[in-house]
């Protein structure tokens, strides 16, 4: 995250496992705590679980541990960036009608899937 926005201008604030509560057996990530406008908030998580109480605002990212060559966060910054600088107004709703492509592309073995669907961004 510090190599990706070491200036923090466009992620703010982050939470990691000890932010994280029970809710019916599993850990939850539940940004709606923070006080924060849920149409400007993501959360990027390998674990789809951790942001199930708020399913729309959250990205499911590949497993990265242990993989010195791993370029998803890097990728998905790039998605991430043009959220900010095309100034989208809901998160939830760019991010519901990229949610499927984003995971038929995961399945179907896209090297950079977030990569395909920023094109797809432009292409709007």
């Amino acid at each position: 995250m510090d190599t990706i926005d070491p200036k923090k201008s466009f992620i703010k604030h982050r939470l990691y496992r000890h932010h994280a509560s029970i809710h019916r057996n599993t850990y939850v990530k539940n940004i709606s705590k923070l006080g924060r406008n849920l149409a400007k908030t993501i959360i990027i998580d390998n674990v789809w679980e951790n942001f199930q109480l708020q399913s729309e605002n959250g990205i499911f990212i590949k497993t990265w541990v242990g993989e010195e060559n791993d370029r998803n966060l890097p990728d998905l910054a790039v998605l991430l960036k043009d959220f900010v600088t095309k100034k989208v107004s809901d998160v939830r709703k760019a991010l519901r009608r990229f949610r499927d492509t984003l995971f038929r592309l995961f399945v179907n073995g896209d090297t950079n899937p977030y990569e395909t669907v920023r094109k797809l961004l432009d292409t709007e």
